[in-house]
């Protein structure tokens, strides 16, 4: 049976599998986010002297192209992990370990995963890109060594936070519901997709950007369910997302941490369509590979 190994997580998911505790475990989980942003923004405003929607703002608004903006949006995304540990906990009564699958399988899957993606994508990255895209120096080699331990614990906290809501805690309570793959394998991926609409985005590039992001969620889902951790999706994501916001970023998204940046933003998505078309390629050819290494 192809996806035995997440028998486990459903298990878990089943004890208290009724939809309206996973539509009010998500929105505790969301709550949750805010209420602890809302937090530091009380210390801030109490040890800095200043008001509360003045700390408020420092805490959550930043320039995606500085490395300071950077850090603190994709640690602000981060937060949503802890906030769904809660969130599964109070409604649910599941532990960590059912949201993740096992730790040791969690960690050696994330480590096989992340090395394949990369080992991929730097042969990739001798092919020539587009004639018209570019790519130019962002950040100086000193200054982003400097950044990239913080970069790599923030991308790590990013993904990670999205895989245990996407994957550990939707994937498995809607397949506690729906036996069939194809509902609880698909939903949490278009979900997923959703989250990353930008409507500061002309809506034809938004929505391509949905879609890549679906594809995603739905070779990490299958991976996840392979495999009964999120550790390959988890290393499968953080390897991407080192790549897009760590080494070539694109202009217009996360810019801050990159080495390099290309010339053309990602609201010029003709003129990037071939990088495009080659990062469905990589995505799909690391998935199959990832399916016969962890099998």
């Amino acid at each position: 049976m192809a996806y035995a190994r997440f028998a486990p997580m459903i298990s878990a998911a089943s004890e208290r599998p009724a939809i309206w505790r996973l539509v009010a475990g998500g929105a505790s989980a969301a709550l949750l986010l805010i209420a602890w942003l809302f937090a530091i923004a009380l210390v801030l405003s109490l040890t800095e002297d200043t008001t509360v929607s003045r700390a408020l703002s420092a805490v959550t608004q930043g320039d995606p192209e500085t490395p300071e903006g950077a850090l603190k949006y994709l640690l602000i995304v981060g937060g949503l992990g802890f906030s769904t540990l809660l969130a599964a906990r109070l409604w649910h009564g599941r532990g960590a370990l059912s949201l993740t699958g096992p730790a040791a399988r969690t960690l050696r899957h994330f480590v096989i995963a992340a090395a394949l993606t990369l080992g991929v994508a730097a042969v990739l990255m001798v092919i020539p890109g587009p004639q018209d895209v570019s790519i130019e120096r962002n950040m100086e080699l000193s200054v982003w060594l400097g950044w990239l331990p913080f970069a790599l614990f923030a991308i790590a906290a990013q993904t990670g936070a999205e895989e245990v809501f996407f994957r550990g805690y939707l994937q498995s309570q809607i397949a506690a519901r729906f036996a069939r793959p194809l509902i609880w394998l698909t939903f949490p991926a278009f979900a997923f997709g959703l989250a990353h609409f930008s409507p500061a985005l002309p809506p034809e590039t938004a929505w391509a950007y949905v879609g890549f992001a679906s594809l995603f969620g739905l070779l990490a889902g299958d991976l996840t369910a392979r495999t009964g951790s999120i550790g390959a999706g988890w290393g499968f994501h953080f390897a991407n997302n080192t790549i897009a916001v760590a080494i070539i970023a694109v202009d217009g998204t996360i810019t801050g941490l990159g080495l390099f940046r290309s010339t053309v933003g990602i609201e010029r998505l003709s003129e990037l369509s071939p990088w495009i078309l080659a990062d469905l390629g990589a995505l799909v050819l690391v998935w199959l590979l990832l399916r016969r290494v962890l099998d």
